[in-house]
């Protein structure tokens, strides 16, 4: 090749990674207004066309679910009567690598209720690890795992993959000696 279609074909690459990037962006920001808007069996499919047909939703503290029609049912009952009392998902910001035709994202969500007095409370905060997958050039969801930010290991765990998403070394794990320098008074001078 020459020069100018060597950095041609370099820019065609960077517009495709900008382009799945600003895809999967809005893949994961459109959950939050698909969701709360679920008050019925038929907006919950249209949530779960976010999925692969034989996509999964681990949802932790609720349970592991497969298929769309799976996913759908998830929301039925409880949630359903949550819209009409005002529920906001806040979907953060993800980081997100793409490989290929496969990307993984990490975010946070914050679940937000009505109160009924005018005002909002976090209801529920989660870390979720995304891995989605291009079918017929689109994104979808292969695999949500969420779970509550209470301290959980597995919650922390999924989060640590953030090392090798941005290139960083991975963190040593901590040990009983760290514990202890922690647990320590500082020096006094």
């Amino acid at each position: 090749m020459t020069s100018i279609e060597t950095r041609l074909a370099a820019m065609e690459a960077e517009l495709r990674r900008q382009q799945d990037h600003i895809a999967i962006t809005g893949l994961i920001a459109s959950y939050g207004p698909l969701v709360d808007t679920a008050d019925r069996i038929e907006r919950a499919r249209h949530l779960a066309m976010l999925w692969t047909e034989d996509g999964i939703y681990d949802i932790g503290g609720v349970g592991e679910f497969q298929g769309r029609e799976t996913i759908a049912q998830v929301f039925a009952g409880g949630h359903f009567s949550q819209v009409p009392e005002g529920v906001c998902h806040m979907m953060g910001l993800p980081c997100i690598r793409i490989t290929g035709e496969e990307a993984e994202a990490l975010n946070y969500t914050c679940v937000m209720r009505h109160d009924g007095s005018g005002g909002f409370y976090p209801w529920r905060v989660s870390a979720n690890r995304w891995l989605l997958v291009r079918q017929d050039g689109k994104w979808l969801v292969s695999r949500r795992t969420n779970r509550l930010m209470t301290g959980n290991p597995d919650a922390l765990a999924m989060l640590a993959s953030i090392d090798a998403m941005t290139g960083m070394p991975r963190a040593a794990p901590q040990t009983a000696s760290d514990d202890r320098a922690r647990d320590q008074p500082p020096p006094s001078d």
